[in-house]
Formats: C-alpha cells, sequence, structure tokens
C-alpha cells in the first residue's frame, strides 16, 4: 500500500474513535439538542432516597436557676453593709445585708415603752374591774389602749428586724444589685441579691402560636438541647409545663423544660437551643428541599429528557429536605435549574441523568 493510503486509514481509523467517544458521551449525558435545533436546558438532578427523619420545632432561650429569686427590701434606708458577694454560698435565713438600722431601733424603743405603760394601766384596771371599783368604760379603753400600743410594738420590731436582709432560699449569689452606701426602698423595685441553685436549672422559650397542637396532647414532645458554649454536645431534657393559654399581644406560648445534663459548667443565662423532636417518621421518601420550586412544584425528567411538572398540596419540608409522597412516579427529579423551565422542554442532565 501506497504511503497516501496508509495516511488515509489513520485518518479514518481517528475519525472514528473520535466518532465513537462523542456517540458515547452523547448516550451518557443526554441530549443537548435535537435535529430541529432546541437547545436542551442544563439541570442536575437527582433520584428520591428513603430514610428516618425527625421532625423538629427549634427554639432558644436563656437558661435560669428553677428556684432562682431576686431579694427586695422590706424597708427603706441606706444599704451600710453587705455580708455576701457574688458566687458565694449561703444557706436559707442567711443574712446577707444590713440597711441603717439606728432609726428603726429607735422606733422599736418607743414602741416597746408606750407597750410596757400600757400593760401596766390595763392589769391596774382589770384587777379593780374584777374588784367592782373601776368602771366598765374605763376598763375598755385601757384595753383598747394595750392593744394598740401591742400591734404597735410588734410593727416595729418586725421592720427593725427587716433591716436585716437575709436569703428565702439556699444557694449561690448570682448577682449583687446594690454597693454599700446604696439607697433602697421597698415602692423602688430595687433588688438587692438574686440567688439560685446552679444544679436545678430550666429553660424557657416562646413558641408560635401554630405550634400549639403538638403541644396540646398528653404525649409531650421530647426535647434535646445544645449550648453555644460547648458546641456538639447534646443534652437531655423535659417539659416541665405547657403555657395553657396563647399570649394576644405575641401570638405566642410558654413552654418550661427542665435540663437534665452531666455538663457541670451550665449557667444560669446562658444561650441554648432546644430541638422538640415532635414527630419520628421511618423509610420516607426525600429530595434536597432546593427541588421545591415556588413552594409546591416539583419538576421531574422523563424517559424523553423531557421536563414535567407536579404540584403538592401540602408539601412537607424537614429541615433541608422535602418529602415526597408515595404516590408520586420514581424517576429522576430536578434540583437545580427548574425554576425557568416549562413541561416538555428539552434537559440535558449535568450529572449524566444519574441523580447523583
Amino acid at each position: 500500500m501506497s504511503k497516501t493510503g496508509r495516511r488515509i486509514l489513520q485518518v479514518s481509523a481517528v475519525v472514528l474513535v473520535l466518532g465513537a467517544v462523542g456517540l458515547a458521551w452523547i448516550l451518557r449525558m443526554g441530549p443537548s439538542g435535537d435535529e430541529t435545533g432546541e437547545t436542551a436546558r442544563p439541570v442536575r438532578t437527582a433520584v428520591p432516597r428513603e430514610t428516618d427523619l425527625e421532625e423538629t420545632i427549634e427554639a432558644w432561650g436563656n437558661l435560669k436557676s428553677a428556684d432562682q429569686v431576686t431579694i427586695l427590701p422590706k424597708v427603706s434606708g441606706t444599704v451600710t453593709t453587705l455580708m455576701a458577694e457574688v458566687g458565694d454560698q449561703v444557706t436559707a435565713g442567711q443574712v446577707l445585708a444590713e440597711i441603717d438600722r439606728e432609726a428603726y431601733r429607735l422606733d422599736y424603743e418607743r414602741a416597746e415603752a408606750s407597750r410596757s405603760a400600757t400593760e401596766s394601766t390595763w392589769q391596774r384596771l382589770n384587777r379593780l374591774y374584777a374588784s367592782g371599783s373601776a368602771a366598765e368604760q374605763d376598763w375598755e379603753n385601757a384595753r383598747a389602749a394595750f392593744r394598740a400600743a401591742e400591734a404597735r410594738a410588734a410593727t416595729a420590731a418586725l421592720l427593725y428586724d427587716w433591716t436585716l436582709v437575709s436569703s428565702p432560699t439556699g444557694g449561690v449569689v448570682l448577682i449583687r444589685h446594690v454597693n454599700t452606701g446604696s439607697l433602697v426602698a421597698p415602692d423602688a423595685g430595687t433588688p438587692l441579691f438574686t440567688v439560685g441553685s446552679l444544679d436545678n436549672l430550666e429553660l424557657e422559650v416562646s413558641l408560635p402560636e401554630s405550634r400549639y397542637p403538638a403541644f396540646a396532647g398528653e404525649d409531650l414532645p421530647d426535647v434535646s438541647l445544645t449550648s453555644k458554649a460547648f458546641p456538639g454536645v447534646r443534652m437531655d431534657g423535659r417539659i416541665r409545663s405547657v403555657a395553657p393559654w396563647i399570649d394576644p399581644v405575641t401570638r405566642s406560648f410558654k413552654v418550661i423544660c427542665e435540663v437534665s445534663s452531666t455538663e457541670d459548667r451550665l449557667r444560669p443565662g446562658m444561650l441554648v437551643s432546644a430541638d422538640f423532636i415532635v414527630n419520628r417518621l421511618q423509610d420516607v421518601k426525600v429530595l434536597p428541599s432546593s427541588a421545591l420550586a415556588a413552594g409546591r412544584y416539583l419538576w421531574g425528567m422523563d424517559e424523553e429528557y423531557r421536563a414535567f411538572r407536579i404540584e403538592l398540596e401540602h408539601p412537607r419540608i424537614i429541615g433541608d429536605l422535602v418529602l415526597v409522597p408515595d404516590d408520586l412516579p420514581l424517576g429522576m427529579f430536578i434540583t437545580e435549574g427548574q425554576h425557568f423551565l416549562k413541561e416538555g422542554d428539552l434537559l440535558h442532565p449535568l450529572n449524566g441523568g444519574s441523580g447523583e
């Protein structure tokens, strides 16, 4: 064979190889057009997969001590002594602060002196009245004066005692609101201390009214808690109470959860996320939520690489997945590029139509 003939054979072989590769690529990748010149629209596809899902409601709130109390003054005056600092462990009845006592002490002594004097008068007239030597009116007046003086003395003693501010519960001093020299008064509502336990923590969150049905039955959702302070650490919780009413202003209701955790570094005030598990689904078919168009449509690709649209009456989205109803036909669904399609459009799956 001549040199020219061999070259022609070589060129022909190369052309055949390239043609075969191109045909294989077209068969694998799907059509990019047809004999009418129609351009195939590039899309990405996926096949629904089966999985188990937990449907959750997420809410955020701040931890607080379940037995946390804010201690307010019961008398007015200047704080003269502080006997506890933030972080101190205190017991119920322990004195934490003293309000200037001098004026209250003098009031108590005057009231006690008056009580003692009226008591003597009452006892004297009581003996005379018993022997018939005193008028009944004088006896009644002496008795009334004594009882009034006794009440004034008891009130003065109580106010004097209240100048020593004690903790109504045991726990840790979480906040000290005043300094020595601060002027406090019951009407002003100025707190002195906030005391609470670090072991008995709870979380209060607000949820929208639309979520109330999931919390209205006897079987309350399980709850899992996470804290930004300890990323990746999940803590168990338990719903302690659900508010039986809806706030008409915020259209929300309150849920309080007990925190069951071995993480002893949790502190009141920490921001915590609560995931309420309201439904557990098994062996459901799902697609990425990106497959949903206009909030209610799924786009599919038929065997001829043509687009078709399915409308979902009530789409369910859990996390980043959309549930595929069991009665939908199996096949390829479009996850990217579906938003400007028309039914019947020719498609070109960029992932080869494999759904992967």
